[in-house]
């Protein structure tokens, strides 16, 4: 009880995830004719902001659609989080977002928690980095540690506390529960549930769900941080409060209920970068659940094969793409990646105007040899893009033939 209060008198005084999370809480509530008239009141508002005055949904799509090449390069005025990314396409981009949008989708993860049955329990949560703010977190019985750094301590900790459930990206959840497994406390994720965010599932889903307790996701863009998250019952609610969803054809036309076409977003309240009709790299299916709100399934993304291997010094996956986003992202358009791991080798294929001899190949080629201990291979690709196809591939594939 005195933790809960302390934590209550701290969140107020800084990040006030509590008012985020009454206030996603009075959604869940409102009816649908309600959810919609707040939809199309946010829309006028996030288009009027860019030049767009809209009355009604119909004029809202004759909007046309945007993809990378319609965002802002140049950095905006005010408080904003900056994102580097490849996102699902291989493209590499920047994203700016206001800080409240970090709040926002913070107190998203919380109210997902409780719809898993979280109640004070504790939540491991890996992140990008060092933890900011461990004293906050403590409070409110939340364990950061950094991704990046994955190992004993980690798995000890699981281990020691047995936590709720564990929260994070993809790749670094099924890195953390193989170290667990290798340990042999395999029993130990039996009663834990995974709320896995921001990478596709494809593989990783069918390895980790027999067992662990239960298999959670998120889905979210870098332009749209989150999209749907779990209802708790094992489906993805679209977040009908913070964004707009459409699937669309290859045409740019909507598709019908449960048929399968582009992911395309539109984002109430970047005040930063326009995120309207903004056609992601992911393709998937809406229906309408019983309950009256709607859900995101048969998601594709570009996948990230997971392997760690004897080859390897650390598992392929986050030490493959993140780099490339953050030291690589100003030279090329888009890019694949195919490990090799008994050649000792990785190549990376790649869209751009540079030739593979550009100086800043030099720093992701040290990366790789001193984090993975493997060769690079850099590749000028002439592949014709044609985005009806190429969502099929997957962004890191390990060959082992």
């Amino acid at each position: 009880m005195i933790k809960r209060i302390v934590y209550n008198i701290l969140d107020k005084l800084t990040f006030n995830q509590n008012k985020y999370l009454e206030e996603f809480e009075k959604y869940d509530k409102m009816s649908s004719t309600e959810l919609y008239l707040h939809q199309m009141k946010m829309l006028k508002k996030c288009c009027k902001l860019y030049g767009h005055n809209i009355n009604t949904m119909s004029d809202f799509k004759k909007l046309p659609i945007t993809t990378k090449e319609d965002l802002w390069e140049t950095k905006p005025l005010g408080e904003y989080k900056e994102h580097e990314t490849s996102g699902s396409t291989g493209e590499p981009r920047k994203i700016y977002v206001p800080v409240e949008t970090w709040y926002r989708k913070d107190s998203i993860f919380s109210r997902s928690w409780k719809k898993m049955g979280r109640k004070k329990e504790w939540v491991f949560r890996l992140i990008a980095g060092e933890p900011k703010y461990p004293i906050y977190d403590w409070w409110r019985n939340v364990k950061p540690m950094n991704y990046r750094t994955i190992g004993k301590k980690h798995v000890n900790w699981v281990i020691k506390n047995k936590p709720y459930l564990i929260h994070g990206p993809g790749g670094a959840i099924r890195q953390l529960c193989e170290l667990i497994i290798k340990e042999g406390r395999e029993d130990i994720l039996n009663d834990i549930k995974i709320h896995w965010c921001s990478e596709s599932s494809e593989g990783h889903k069918q390895r980790l769900e027999p067992i662990v307790k239960e298999f959670h996701e998120q889905y979210g863009l870098a332009e749209m941080p989150t999209v749907a998250a779990t209802d708790g019952k094992g489906n993805l609610k679209i977040v009908e409060e913070l964004c707009y969803v459409e699937i669309l054809d290859d045409n740019g036309k909507k598709v019908k209920d449960g048929k399968e076409g582009y992911i395309v977003v539109t984002d109430f309240n970047n005040t930063m970068m326009p995120i309207i009709r903004y056609k992601s790299g992911d393709r998937g299916k809406i229906k309408k659940h019983k309950n009256g709100y709607y859900i995101l399934y048969d998601v594709i993304g570009r996948g990230v094969d997971f392997y760690d291997g004897p080859e390897v010094k650390k598992p392929v996956g986050w030490w493959i793409v993140s780099p490339i986003s953050h030291t690589l992202g100003h030279i090329i358009n888009q890019w694949r990646v195919e490990v090799v791991p008994k050649k000792d080798i990785v190549i990376l294929h790649y869209k751009g105007k540079v030739f593979p001899t550009h100086k800043d190949f030099k720093k992701y080629r040290e990366w790789i040899k001193e984090n993975l201990g493997l060769n690079l291979k850099v590749v000028k690709s002439d592949e014709t893009v044609d985005y009806s196809i190429y969502w099929k591939n997957k962004l890191v594939r390990v060959i082992n033939d």
